[in-house]
């Protein structure tokens, strides 16, 4: 038999796909890679940060000692906030290991905000605008509601988690991050997803009405709001309707109406006024 050595064919070992394309296209794979990996472990993580008992989180916080606005220096406005937490809370399903702080902040900041341990902030900016008890007694029952549904901590794990793996992928110091997202800055900046609030305006809506009677004054609460963020484009508009955290103001009107109607409830009544001298507690 003869064998012989033939020459292999030019090119077979140069691909036909130009290599800026299968860059690309390692690049759009490992990226898509890494947010699923991200997402389901922020998602997972949040679930199982929920099911962490509320005593660990009055721990956590006691670990961290943060200190929370200005509350020696306005003792009245303290004590009223905490008070009217209280009678918002008794129409709500508030598990006997549950409590919650409120807290006053004189920063001229237009806000308030539920953080792990029952802690809930209330701005100067904020309450400085509001027109009437009722209109107070809707935000206390949203972050109320945010902390029955264990939003600050499923959102705190779920961060946790995902810097984890992100880290983890990069190859960084994984449990020195992790802790550092512990910190008073974290625990006072957790951001909700638009589920989150759509439920809790949910749960304070029926709050509300079962305290005073109707509905009068959550209309007028959202209106100020969109007052306070100004006129906006139909481009930003739209932009808000998908990107943002928070239901649109107007959709939050509408979902109002939308709430008492199904349910029978009246929007309007007589409005509670602030107390005397909450403009000087501020």
């Amino acid at each position: 038999m003869q064998y012989e050595n033939r020459l292999p064919e030019e090119g077979i070992n140069v691909t036909r796909v130009h290599p800026l394309k299968q860059f690309l296209l390692l690049v759009i794979g490992a990226l898509v890679l890494v947010v699923s990996l991200v997402v389901v472990l922020q998602v997972s993580g949040g679930w199982l940060a929920k099911r962490v008992p509320f005593d660990f989180e009055l721990k956590v916080i006691e670990e961290l000692d943060i200190e929370f606005g200005h509350n020696k220096q306005h003792p009245q406005m303290v004590t009223y906030l905490n008070e009217l937490a209280q009678r918002v809370a008794i129409h709500m399903s508030v598990p006997d290991d549950m409590r919650f702080q409120v807290h006053y902040n004189e920063d001229d900041v237009f806000n308030a905000f539920a953080t792990i341990g029952g802690n809930l902030m209330f701005y100067k900016g904020l309450l400085e605008d509001m027109p009437d008890e009722n209109a107070l007694a809707m935000v206390m029952a949203h972050e109320i509601a945010h902390v029955l549904h264990r939003d600050p901590v499923g959102a705190l794990g779920g961060g946790v988690a995902s810097t984890l793996a992100l880290l983890a992928l990069t190859g960084g110091a994984g449990s020195s991050m992790a802790g550092s997202m512990l910190s008073a800055g974290s625990v006072t900046s957790i951001q909700f997803t638009r589920g989150m609030e759509e439920a809790a305006d949910e749960e304070a809506l029926a709050a509300l009405n079962a305290l005073y009677g109707h509905l009068n004054g959550t209309s007028a609460l959202f209106e100020m709001f969109s007052d306070a963020r100004g006129p906006s484009r139909r481009s930003e508009q739209v932009l808000e309707r998908f990107l943002s955290t928070h239901p649109r103001d107007q959709d939050r009107v509408s979902a109002v109406a939308q709430r008492a109607q199904a349910e029978g409830w009246s929007v309007e009544g007589a409005l509670t006024p602030l107390p005397e001298g909450f403009k000087d507690w501020l």
